[in-house]
């Protein structure tokens, strides 16, 4: 049995049997920490995490509590020790406030002044680790995991920590917060260049953890700094300080730190060679990045949440800011990621201002039409092209000249090379359509996506989740343009929705899509005579269903149809 099974099998006892039948435990692992061998501590350590998550007690807590945090500061403290090890000392210790979170509903007061007490022993630890700068990468087969990942580990684990201190007690690190804000932003200005080696200009493995559950890779590192960074500019003391600096400035787009900072999220927003990659396998996993609906919390994703906090912080500062920074990519020679990112993030913060009902300025909305009408032009970069038509769209709702762009969506939408900028046209359509294009551009929105469809395998789109929810999303807005022309037989809108319905049948979102247009159309037919044109279109197409119906392959599909007559 190894050392690690054995830790395993002792945490299972312990789980039934400590401390009433095992009350010699706890006192044999804290003594075996100090001098024990690496492999010693490594099973102390994991049965110390065990018990501290799953057999402690709240009055148990209270007696063990401050024996097990000075046994794990001394083992975080020790540089001859493994940063793994190091790492899984602090892991445990992050475990203790996650306990105290439970406890402290009954015992607020003394937990509190416990916290306060046993932080004191780890703030300066905490902040030298995240101040001194990994070692040089060597790029060998040979490399050991304690040489440039341990140190990864070690850091990743002090963030979670501090994030974890903050969310349970939300002002015991206020004192701290300026100089942990200030070394997570020099920490990720470091890096940055290696992140880029890594995960940009190479594919590097990412996001792995150990056998111990231990993060150990650059991405995680960074994508926590930047978790720590939104919630750190967000302390008293630091926008205080922050504040004072745009004061003294005159305005927050001359103001250095918010230069810095937009350079900063747009630097870690780029789009890595792992995600190049997979859009263009499968476009559905590019829009569902552009919905937010993937579970995939990315550096790119962090930024965006950052900005926007900033932004309700800042209000128009934020967005001048940012376009003070952008500008100078598009004037001179660029990383085609750098410009891409940058109006990702324009998009992003503009679409949050407008669920917000704020408003921009009318200069910065022509200042962003012109680095649009660049980015749709770009012959090289589909991605980039893609996010000058996203960003378009975006930016039509508040700047009505914006929705222009419609025509050239709908040509790109069936003619560009690229299925990524095509799809992109296809959701962008929409957006141009809610922003307003005259109901005289339908017929003609309408056929693109019947020629876009032909180009297509459509039994691909059964497995396509979120290319089906775009397609029929901007389907609607096309046939809500003019729902009497929509309803017509020159037109071929309800036959592809029903095609969609029936792709997309197993998807309660796009049945529910499906279903929601038809009633659209029914609620718009309000004389007789519409109403009768709907049910002589539509009528046959659900019939239709009922023919070829087989209960084993086409059941989905059969029950959105039986129950379309009613909702009608």
């Amino acid at each position: 049995m190894t050392l690690l099974s054995g830790s395993f099998v002792v945490s299972k006892i312990a789980q039934f049997d400590f401390p009433e039948q095992w009350p010699e435990l706890l006192p044999a692992v804290l003594a075996t920490m100090p001098h024990g061998t690496d492999a010693q501590l490594h099973g102390a350590l994991r049965i110390l995490q065990d018990l501290v998550e799953d057999s402690l007690t709240d009055e148990q807590f209270f007696t063990v509590a401050r024996d097990i945090i000075k046994a794990c500061l001394e083992v975080a403290l020790n540089a001859e020790r493994k940063d793994t090890h190091r790492a899984l000392a602090v892991l445990v210790f992050g475990a203790c406030f996650a306990l105290m979170e439970i406890v402290q509903g009954n015992h607020k007061k003394e937990v509190r002044a416990f916290a306060e007490e046993v932080l004191q022993g780890w703030v300066d630890f905490f902040k030298h680790v995240i101040m001194a700068p990994l070692p040089t990468r060597v790029v060998s087969e040979d490399l050991k995991s304690d040489s440039w990942y341990g140190p990864i580990a070690l850091k990743v684990q002090i963030v979670k920590t501090l994030m974890k201190i903050k969310q349970v007690f939300r002002s015991l690190l206020l004192p701290h917060s300026a100089d942990f804000f200030q070394a997570t932003w020099q920490e990720l200005t470091r890096v940055e260049p290696v992140y880029r080696e890594l995960f940009l200009d190479a594919d590097a493995q990412s996001r792995l953890e150990d056998i111990d559950g231990l993060p150990y890779t650059l991405d995680f590192l960074v994508l926590d700094e930047l978790d720590l960074l939104n919630q750190l500019m967000r302390a008293p003391p630091v926008q205080k300080e922050l504040e004072a600096r745009i004061t003294t400035a005159g305005a927050a787009h001359s103001t250095q730190w918010v230069l810095d900072l937009m350079k900063l999220l747009v630097g870690y927003s780029r789009v890595t060679s792992e995600e190049e990659g997979l859009w263009e396998i499968d476009v559905s996993l590019y829009l569902a990045e552009e919905t937010s609906v993937t579970s995939n919390y990315t550096a790119r994703t962090a930024c965006a949440d950052l900005l926007i906090k900033l932004g309700e912080w800042l209000s128009i500062g934020a967005m001048e800011g940012l376009f003070a920074y952008s500008k100078e990519l598009f004037v001179q020679p660029a990383d085609w990621r750098l410009q891409e990112a940058a109006l990702y993030l324009f998009t992003v913060l503009l679409t949050d201002f407008q669920e917000t009902e704020r408003s921009i300025s009318n200069e910065i909305a022509i200042a962003y039409s012109e680095l649009v009408g660049y980015a749709i032009n770009v012959i090289d970069h589909p991605i980039f092209r893609a996010r000058g038509f996203l960003a378009g769209a975006a930016l039509a709702q508040c700047y009505p000249p914006m929705a222009n762009l419609l025509d050239q969506a709908v040509d790109r939408m069936i003619k560009d090379e690229s299925e990524i900028v095509q799809v992109a046209c296809v959701k962008a359509i929409g957006g141009l359509i809610n922003a307003g294009v005259p109901p005289t551009k339908q017929l003609v929105i309408v056929n693109a996506m019947e020629k876009f469809l032909q180009g297509k395998d459509l039994t691909e789109l059964n497995d396509a989740d979120d290319l089906l929810v775009t397609l029929v999303d901007t389907l609607r807005s096309a046939i809500n343009l003019d729902t009497r022309i929509a309803i017509s037989h020159e037109c071929k809108a309800l036959d592809m929705l029903f095609e969609f319905a029936k792709h997309g049948a197993a998807s309660w979102q796009v049945s529910g899509m499906v279903a929601d247009t038809l009633m659209q159309l029914a609620s718009a037919a309000t004389d007789p005579s519409s109403f009768s044109d709907l049910c002589a279109r539509v009528l046959p197409l659900i019939l239709s269903a009922y023919d070829v119906a087989n209960v084993t392959q086409d059941g989905n599909l059969l029950t959105v149809c039986l129950n379309l007559p009613r909702l009608i």
